[in-house]
């Protein structure tokens, strides 16, 4: 799989209105290997992170200890920004996915700066905040209660819109996503793979029939052969 290739900050539609000179001096870059941590769940929020090359999972250690991936973002994705004007913790950890990983770090009173006397930048992080929003509301209507196969339908149809048919993921990495076992995401997967819908090896899972995933997705019950043995809570954003 060929990973989502890297953006600069200044193509961005987020940096559209912020002059070049102040854009420069604004941030900083930082590079990361993967499974490397950004940040950790309950930091000090230091900043916006705006991802330029890789993608970064967004991961929350529930009281149970239990980690939940609340969101896979990619290139011209932000992340962090839960804390960015209240200045409170992070309330998710960030960790790599791809071997090579670059990130646009703005500190956190040059965001509020940026926000305070751009208007064309504060109008853009708004617009995004508000896609975001959309992107968890709907997921968590789609996910809410339905049987593992039809999360995991959800999930990986979700992901095929945002970074194609090739979806980079451990069954460990799905496992957290829909709020299972690793053995149960193996199992299902399988199953997709019996049936045509999936293929795949270690770290990747390529979609061979969306259109019957889809169809299970949208359906919200049971395709025929799924048992409700696999259920579990609903994905947790």
């Amino acid at each position: 799989m060929t990973p989502p290739a890297a953006i600069k900050p200044e193509s961005l539609p987020l940096f559209s209105g912020v002059p070049a000179p102040l854009l420069a001096e604004s941030g900083v870059m930082r590079t990361y290997r993967l499974g490397e941590w950004v940040f950790q769940q309950g930091e000090p929020t230091t900043g916006l992170w705006v991802i330029l090359e890789g993608r970064t999972a967004i991961e929350r250690t529930g009281p149970d200890s239990v980690i939940h991936t609340t969101g896979v973002w990619q290139p011209g994705d932000i992340v962090g920004i839960a804390g960015i004007w209240d200045g409170s913790g992070y309330p998710s950890a960030a960790r790599t996915l791809d071997p090579h990983t670059r990130l646009f770090w703005v500190e956190r009173e040059r965001f509020l700066r940026l926000h305070r006397t751009v208007p064309a930048f504060a109008e853009a992080v708004s617009r995004m905040l508000a896609q975001r929003l959309r992107y968890i509301q709907e997921l968590v209507s789609d996910t809410r209660g339905r049987p593992v196969a039809v999360q995991l339908a959800v999930i990986l149809s979700t992901l095929m819109a945002r970074q194609g048919p090739d979806v980079a993921l451990t069954h460990e990495d799905l496992a957290h996503m829909v709020g299972t076992t690793r053995e149960t995401v193996s199992r299902v997967l399988s199953d997709f793979h019996h049936r045509g819908w999936v293929d795949g090896a270690y770290r990747h899972v390529r979609i061979v029939d969306a259109e019957a995933l889809a169809a299970l997705a949208e359906a919200g019950v049971d395709a025929e052969g799924f048992g409700r043995s696999g259920h579990t809570s609903p994905l947790p954003l």
